[in-house]
């Protein structure tokens, strides 16, 4: 089959991948949206979850902004604080008092990690111990604050919001509230950044997960993480959008949901590795990942199985005829399980047998044919030819020329011989130059000075085995349709050479310098449908070349060509064989 986009074959897979593409891209696509809507709700609940826990985080700084201007603009301990000319004593218990309601107040709202009172009185600094800490750690502490209850500048900012501050290498959120009546005095709250997370510290994120707060440029500000390591930076532009994203880091892909106080300047981040995110769904997740493979495989089994029962049977069919014209005519094709492929098996096996008889029967048929062709051959006489060669007997006759009379008789009775003798079907090169010189040498006495002949045949050749009467028709052709006596003398080479391309084949040529014949006249006889217009007309050709294709059955070839400067050539191909025993 040349259109090999039409054979079954390529129409299956075509068939196939038109049901198989489509029927994994929908599976792949509702995979994909499953899983990006299980990822939407996971967000959402993630979202809702930071956006509520940072509203609470700002609702306990409210209250506690009330809780230090309510003592700042109620209580009579700090009242007692802003009065000058009072005792140490009365000093010291007004301080312990303000103490003991803020630890109070600090057991009810545990992120307040400190509360602290300065008074400008007698320039005294109380304060709250910061639990799990050491006494380095709180004179930095007591330093920072000191520097800035100290500096005006500093002090309006706290006054007015929450402000983020750097002490001891730990961020904190510091608010003040004062009053600057009389002597100053001021009370104020630290709460520690890794405080604000707390509430959330409960939730179970996975290998690699964390829960962040972060300024508005993705620095953090909560203790290193050891899963994100120190140099980690959440991106910018992302924070500024107050919603969830993505992005990599260090080659993993990270999962965000990021809620921003506007109030604050900080962010409260989820960071979750986008790998873990599902990982409490790992069943849900292994469907949707192998189902469509899943489908993939039973597909390829169904297209394995169809192929084994019905397309193997069908190329096996195929290559059966492709070899029966092949002549390869013992073809049997096995036999089949399924009942329609078994009878059409069966008939094919029977048909190749009734071909091969009657394949038998036209072979002999055309072997008689044959034989009576080469019967008619021999028997075919030239009337002129026999008239011509005894006219030339009596001119020599009367000439006295009784040399030349034997002579000419002798090639003629071995011409004759040979025609009426030869029974057989092959014959050695050398019988077949022998049989064809005495045919020149009677057209040589016939034509005298104006015609001339040569015959070449390697030594080695003479025994190859050739076709009886293969040659002759073409130099009869020569002497009949080339010769021209108004010109130069008509010469006929006639020679058989081993070829140079292929040792086991050898060239016979007929070239002459006669008229020659029309490149038309060339193409018509060199076309592989040869057929002679009329039985008188170059039947001679027709025969050898259907005797040459029954005989060699395609491995000889005939070609003609013009001979320069100007004549005819044939050119016959065979290949060299011997009898058994000669070589």
């Amino acid at each position: 089959m040349k259109n090999k986009k039409n054979s079954l074959g390529v129409r299956l897979v075509q068939l196939f991948a038109a049901i198989t593409i489509p029927l994994l891209t929908v599976l792949f696509a509702g995979g994909y949206y499953a899983k990006q809507n299980v990822l939407d709700q996971v967000s959402r609940s993630y979202q809702n979850l930071v956006s509520s826990n940072l509203q609470m985080m700002e609702s306990s700084l409210g209250d506690i902004t009330i809780n230090l201007v309510d003592i700042v603009d109620h209580d009579e301990n700090f009242l007692e604080l802003t009065s000058p000319g009072r005792t140490d004593s009365e000093y010291f218990f007004a301080r312990m008092g303000l103490m003991q309601r803020n630890q109070a107040y600090q057991a009810y709202y545990h992120s307040v990690d400190m509360f602290y009172l300065y008074s400008s009185v007698n320039d005294t600094l109380t304060l709250s111990n910061v639990l799990g800490t050491t006494e380095d750690y709180m004179d930095k502490v007591r330093a920072s604050i000191t520097e800035t209850v100290h500096k005006t500048d500093q002090l309006e900012s706290l006054r007015y919001k929450w402000t983020l501050v750097k002490i001891a290498g730990d961020y904190y959120l510091n608010r003040i509230a004062g009053n600057d009546l009389g002597s100053p005095a001021y009370i104020g709250a630290l709460i520690r950044i890794d405080s604000l997370r707390s509430p959330l510290g409960n939730l179970n994120l996975q290998s690699g997960g964390d829960v962040l707060i972060v300024d508005n440029n993705g620095n953090i500000l909560t203790s290193s993480s050891e899963t994100m390591g120190y140099n980690f930076k959440l991106p910018r532009e992302e924070l500024s959008r107050n919603a969830s994203f993505s992005f990599s880091h260090e080659g993993v892909k990270l999962f965000v949901v990021s809620s921003q106080s506007a109030t604050l300047g900080i962010n409260l981040s989820v960071v979750i590795p986008a790998s873990e995110l599902l990982q409490g769904l790992n069943i849900f997740q292994m469907i949707i990942n192998v189902l469509p493979f899943f489908i993939l495989i039973i597909l390829l089994v169904y297209l394995y199985y169809f192929r084994r029962m019905v397309i193997r049977p069908i190329l096996d069919l195929l290559g059966g005829i492709h070899r029966i014209r092949k002549g390869s005519m013992e073809t049997q094709l096995p036999t089949s399980n399924l009942l329609e492929f078994q009878a059409l098996n069966q008939a094919f096996n029977s048909m190749v047998v009734e071909i091969q008889d009657l394949k038998i029967d036209v072979y002999e048929e055309r072997l008689h044919a044959q034989k009576a062709e080469m019967k008619h051959l021999q028997m075919q006489i030239n009337p002129h030819f026999f008239l011509n060669t005894l006219n030339i007997v009596f001119q020599l006759a009367d000439l006295q020329r009784y040399e030349l009379v034997k002579k000419t008789v002798r090639h003629l009775v071995q011409y004759f011989r040979f025609m009426l003798q030869v029974k057989e079907n092959s014959i050695t090169l050398g019988q077949e130059m022998e049989h064809l010189r005495n045919y020149l040498e009677i057209q040589k006495m016939r034509y005298q000075q104006s015609f001339d002949f040569r015959i070449t045949v390697a030594e080695d050749l003479k025994s190859a085995v050739i076709p009886s009467l293969i040659i002759q028709p073409f130099v009869e052709n020569a002497m009949l349709h080339g010769i021209s006596l108004k010109t130069e003398t008509f010469t006929l080479d006639l020679s058989a050479v081993r070829s140079e391309e292929a040792n086991d084949t050898m060239i016979v040529e007929i070239s002459d310098n006669g008229k020659g014949s029309s490149p038309q006249k060339l193409q018509e006889l060199n076309a592989p449908d040869y057929t002679p217009g009329t039985e008188e007309g170059h039947i001679g050709i027709w025969n050898v070349k259907q005797r040459l294709a029954m005989r060699y059955q395609g491995r000889a070839g005939i070609h003609f060509s013009g001979n320069k400067p100007s004549g005819f050539r044939v050119r016959l191909i065979l290949p060299i064989e011997y009898t058994e025993g000669e070589r």
